[in-house]
């Protein structure tokens, strides 16, 4: 029994940054126009995590505290799947009908530019144009956002800045100031793939 009829905001959300609130304030101009509740579907962990299985991805948000910042951004409720090796395989086409239409009712969709779901990222946003119109579900896609600078705004661009030590540049992109945390936590990472890009060239 599907959870909808809603409009649903579809991504992995890390870190609620400003291109993720466009999402949001789009999905969220489609529930008021239909009437129907504004849903978040994200996953567990992060997508990357099974895909390439020897690139662990650093979060910016923990899941629980990325629901909060999606529900104060204005979802009504905050979908999570378990991103295991099934869903890994499941088509694009597949992830619509059973997901996206059986399981959250799902008569409006909001997607960004660059995002792409099914195995091997089979169905992106012109593919999923075409299968909405088919089925009669509305489909908004969100363009990139970018700082006042010209700065693709983007979770991997974040991660980049705190490494960096560009608190002010993760700040403009996240829309608040990172945590105390997340800055020790990324500035942890990027140390530790300088220590093991140096052990690597000491053992080569």
């Amino acid at each position: 029994m599907p959870l909808g009829p809603a409009v649903v905001c579809l991504g992995f959300f890390d870190g609620v940054h400003k291109g993720h609130i466009a999402l949001l304030r789009q999905g969220k101009q489609a529930s008021d126009k239909l009437g129907l509740p504004l849903y978040v579907h994200t996953y567990d962990v992060p997508p990357a995590s099974l895909i390439k299985l020897n690139s662990a991805t650093a979060e910016l948000t923990p899941l629980a505290e990325k629901a909060r910042l999606l529900m104060d951004a204005g979802a009504d409720r905050v979908v999570v799947s378990h991103f295991d090796d099934a869903l890994m395989h499941t088509t694009g086409e597949a992830f619509f009908r059973n997901v996206l239409i059986n399981q959250l009712g799902a008569r409006h969709l909001i997607i960004g530019f660059d995002h792409r779901f099914g195995y091997r990222g089979d169905m992106d946003a012109d593919q999923l144009s075409a299968l909405c119109k088919a089925e009669g579900v509305g489909l908004n896609v969100v363009p990139a956002v970018m700082t006042d600078t010209g700065q693709l705004i983007s979770s991997s661009a974040i991660r980049d800045a705190l490494r960096l030590g560009n608190i002010n540049l993760a700040e403009d992109m996240m829309g608040r100031a990172p945590s105390a945390d997340l800055v020790k936590r990324m500035q942890a990472t990027a140390h530790h793939v300088q220590n093991q890009t140096i052990d690597g060239g000491h053992k080569a």
